[in-house]
């Protein structure tokens, strides 16, 4: 039971944290433009298994963050929070992952301690 309550307190913690903002600067980094674009580009071709820039075949990057982009502006439309929500999803998923292996290393405490380490450092914002 207080595993539970440790997960959902760590999701409540990054939803607050991670997603407010997620939309509110414009694209900018080259990978981060790219594949916004790819994902763009499957919604209005409708071809979901090849990865495409300016209408033509992209392989260097594998599909599946791409994929979750996709899915993320068929939900909230064609905008950078659509872009950008997967990587807060992800984000998220960090910090019950980095709670359970902390969990099973030592102790429940510790496993929410490291998270909310996680949670309030700077890195996951700058990426």
């Amino acid at each position: 039971m207080k595993k539970a309550i440790f997960i959902i307190l760590l999701i409540l913690a990054g939803s607050v944290l991670y997603i407010p903002f997620t939309g509110k600067v414009s694209l900018f980094d080259w990978d981060e433009v790219n594949f916004a674009e790819a994902a763009r580009e499957m919604l209005i071709t409708k071809n979901y298994t090849t990865v495409q820039i300016d209408y033509e075949p992209f392989w260097e990057k594998p599909p599946l963050f791409i994929w979750l982009q996709t899915a993320s502006m068929h939900f909230f439309g064609i905008n950078e929070f659509a872009a950008r929500f997967p990587n807060a999803l992800c984000g998220i998923f960090t910090l019950v992952i980095l709670f359970l292996i902390g969990s099973y290393l030592y102790n429940e405490t510790f496993g929410f301690l490291w998270a909310m380490a996680y949670l309030v450092s700077v890195l996951p914002f700058l990426y």
